[in-house]
């Protein structure tokens, strides 16, 4: 199965750049990945893509453009109308499907049902490219319910899920969210990283993702199908 891999959310601000900007400090170098949002709202300065740039301060070369992108912070379908445009899956789907066999992580825009146009949801899109999932959570109250329900859509649906992840401050809750959403949502925990205490260089970023990011290897080989460092041939 192809390297490349999606990254999905059970909502919108639960942590899926976050993720994805650990993964890249962590493992982009090494591994020669690329970050790609293929559809991206809310342009800026600071959007996801400059974000993950701005934070590992990664060449332009670790980095694909958006298929699409607009300026309003809304859901893909209406930022798209604002701008007198609508999204064309068909060729987001066809340009993801040319790339599949190179090292990417594709974030996707918001949760699975968020629509890429009126007639067409999130979960389409990942369905049509049958890549493997990463789904990132919260670690806060609710994630038990908002995660399983991600989980059970996506793989009711025979997406290929390979676990979920989950950000965010650590709590009292974090070990029985883990170990409850693992045992009814049929798939495993991945790990969980909390969000630094301040600001940090990106040198400072990177060593944080490589002490507090995927501390087992658990991402890397699933998405790799690697034991140790090593591939399985």
């Amino acid at each position: 199965m192809s390297q490349a891999f999606f990254v999905t959310g059970t909502g919108t601000d639960v942590g899926k750049t976050f993720f994805s900007s650990l993964f890249m400090a962590k493992y982009a170098r090494k591994y020669e990945y690329q970050y790609w949002k293929p559809i991206q709202t809310g342009l800026s300065e600071v959007d996801d893509t400059n974000f993950i740039r701005k934070v590992t301060n990664f060449e332009d070369s670790f980095f694909q453009k958006p298929i699409y992108g607009f300026s309003h912070a809304s859901s893909p379908h209406y930022a798209a109308k604002k701008e007198s445009n609508e999204i064309d899956p068909k060729l987001v789907l066809n340009q993801i499907n040319s790339q599949r066999h190179k090292r990417i992580l594709i974030e996707g825009a918001g949760g699975i049902f968020v629509p890429w146009t009126e007639n067409f949801l999130g979960w389409q899109g990942i369905q049509q490219t049958n890549l493997k999932v990463v789904v990132v959570g919260s670690s806060e109250l609710g994630t038990i319910n908002h995660t399983l329900m991600t989980l059970e859509c996506l793989l009711n649906r025979y997406i290929p899920v390979i676990g979920f992840y989950l950000v965010g401050p650590k709590n009292e809750l974090i070990e029985d969210n883990q170990s409850i959403i693992q045992k009814f949502g049929g798939t495993p925990c991945l790990g969980h990283t909390s969000f630094p205490m301040q600001k940090l260089s990106p040198l400072e970023f990177i060593s944080y993702a490589e002490s507090f990011f995927d501390t087992d290897r658990s991402v890397i080989n699933s998405i790799m199908d690697m034991e140790g460092d090593e591939f399985v041939f």
